[in-house]
């Protein structure tokens, strides 16, 4: 059965991404007037989507949260030097980015530290704390999945961009975008099929 997709949803999403860039432009402009209150449109339009950016960097959501006011009080403050002939959208999440970055780099000049500080029975993995933040099991293929391949998965996905607005955001090329979204999805299946070969093997020990 073959999907046909409506040019006039197509137009439609076009015309509703043309709204939004105008808006935020329309925000940005007040701000820099000194209209402080006009932030909070640009924080409403893209708060869940850098918390979730954040979340997926990150991998915890008390983390996630801070780091994305984090990310929003930084964007106000420098706002000024924002160049207008770029992609805001795309320079938002590079903020967001770097202060993962940071964040995750001063977390690991501590991570060898914590054995130290806490009972090897009380220490939690990265899987069983996805599972209580989340509510569900961490997908096995996830854990495997470098910062680069998190970054991809988000945007394209979870956010539905396009491979021109990730382009953007990544500062690569439309082409290379592509290219390692392609080379993601052959490593998901990969490990797809390699967990339902796991799982067969362990339900043949259980006959």
């Amino acid at each position: 059965m073959s999907h046909f997709i409506s040019p006039n949803c197509i137009f439609s999403k076009a015309a509703m991404k043309v709204g939004i860039a105008m808006e935020i432009e329309e925000l940005i402009n007040k701000v820099r007037q000194g209209d402080s209150a006009a932030f909070e449109g640009i924080i409403r339009l893209f708060e869940q989507k850098i918390y979730t950016y954040c979340y997926f960097l990150l991998g915890d959501r008390q983390e996630a949260e801070d780091a994305a006011q984090d990310t929003f009080f930084k964007t106000f403050q420098i706002i000024g030097t924002y160049d207008t002939k770029g992609s805001f959208t795309a320079w938002l999440y590079k903020i967001a980015e770097n202060h993962c970055r940071n964040l995750l780099k001063r977390k690991r000049k501590w991570m060898h530290l914590l054995p130290l500080f806490r009972p090897e029975s009380q220490a939690k993995s990265a899987e069983l704390i996805f599972s209580e933040q989340m509510g569900t099991e961490m997908p096995y293929w996830f854990s495997g999945l470098t910062i680069a391949e998190k970054k991809m998965l988000v945007l394209r996905i979870e956010e539905d961009y396009s491979f021109e607005e990730i382009a953007r955001i990544l500062e690569i090329s439309t082409a290379t975008a592509r290219k390692r979204f392609e080379r993601l999805k052959k490593k998901l299946r990969s490990k797809n099929k390699l967990k339902e070969g796991i799982i067969r093997h362990e339900q043949q020990l259980e006959l």
